[in-house]
């Protein structure tokens, strides 16, 4: 269990819980103006499952049982919440002003394909979707490495990431071309490198004798810092994905190599975290129109939104997790025919196995 990496994953959903409540009081309300404009947590949700990928997956993986496990975990909480999007969608539309309902958005939607939304955001129906339009294009690109050599794996995804970059540029759709151009496309590769950087034995070595905390808070204070500048485009990775990777990295070193934070709340936290990112935007329209228009449209009703959006949102995704997520992969795997895959030593293993004796 990386209680670290959890501890990182629970705070930065929750961050971009209140990002999202921010964007709306600051866009809803007469009086109220809140200075929390950036998402740092985007940053880090990219990058740690850039890390986990390598963390988690066995060197004989097989591409197809690789990318349908990814697919079960992640399709259908998501499914489930983008049929509710277009419920509220068709019938009260201003719940979500972004989301138009044609055919062809519902299907790019579900699908997790790029287009523009009313706004000209690359948002599908459920705007949070867009991060796991990256996320799937990035488990899809891991399963084709897999078909090489176990040393090939991870700089054949870096590769395929960068080229991806580059090849947009020439597709012939602008979302596609903006969509699978974007450099924050870097960030998951950066997160491959620190996992990969993770079995050297001289990282290990200095990880061993070297305190994470200093790391740990010279990139949380960079990202305030990438927050405060707020740029775009290229000059927002530099800024976000420095920081964001130090973090990242040692957290990942103190759970693996050192005495790893063991907090039950965060361990939690880490669980349900994808239920917390996928929820809380159905949750806050809801909620935030409600009470700035029945009781207070100002400092009052910020207040209330944060107090109750947060909370409903927690414990939401605690029964999704228990009722819904658990169950459904656990059917899914065994449907599919996942569960029954051979047993081979998993990656993970070999960061503190087959490198400890070297770095003794």
């Amino acid at each position: 269990m990386l209680h670290s990496i959890n501890t990182i994953r629970t705070l930065s959903c929750i961050s971009i819980a209140i990002f999202h409540i921010t964007e709306f009081v600051n866009a809803s309300s007469d009086t109220v103006t809140l200075p929390f404009t950036a998402a740092p947590g985007f940053h880090l949700f990219l990058l740690i499952s850039g890390f986990i990928l390598v963390y988690i997956t066995n060197p004989n993986d097989q591409p197809v049982p690789f990318m349908m496990k990814r697919a079960v975990r992640i399709l259908p909480l998501y499914w489930l919440m983008t049929a509710v999007a277009i419920l509220m969608v068709a019938f009260k539309p201003w719940l979500l002003p972004k989301a138009e309902l044609s055919l062809e958005h519902i299907v790019q939607s579900f699908l997790l394909l790029p287009y523009y939304d009313l706004r000209d955001r690359l948002h599908p129906i459920l705007y949070v979707g867009w991060t796991l339009g990256y996320i799937m294009l990035f488990y899809l690109m891991f399963a084709i490495s897999l078909m090489a050599k176990a040393k090939h794996q991870i700089p054949l995804t870096i590769a395929m990431t960068v080229g991806l970059i580059v090849a947009a540029q020439w597709f012939p759709t602008p979302a596609f071309r903006e969509f699978y151009g974007d450099p924050i496309l870097l960030e998951f590769a950066s997160g491959c490198i620190i996992g990969l950087a993770l079995r050297q034995p001289a990282v290990i070595a200095f990880i061993k004798r070297t305190p994470m905390w200093p790391f740990a808070l010279i990139g949380a204070a960079g990202l305030c810092v990438a927050a405060w500048l707020h740029y775009d485009g290229w000059a927002k990775i530099a800024t976000f994905a420095p920081p964001a990777a130090l973090l990242v990295f040692a957290a990942a070193g103190q759970d693996i190599f050192r005495t790893p934070l063991n907090n039950a709340v965060f361990r939690l936290g880490g669980q349900i975290s994808y239920g917390i990112y996928l929820i809380h935007p159905i949750i806050l329209p809801v909620l935030a129109v409600m009470i700035f228009e029945h009781i207070d449209n100002g400092l009052l009703g910020a207040v209330l939104i944060f107090a109750t959006v947060l909370p409903l949102s927690i414990g939401l995704a605690y029964l999704s997790f228990r009722y819904f997520e658990t169950p459904s992969n656990k059917w899914l795997r065994r449907v599919l025919g996942l569960t029954n895959t051979p047993s081979r030593k998993p990656r993970s293993q070999s960061y503190a196995g087959s490198v400890r004796g070297k770095v003794a």
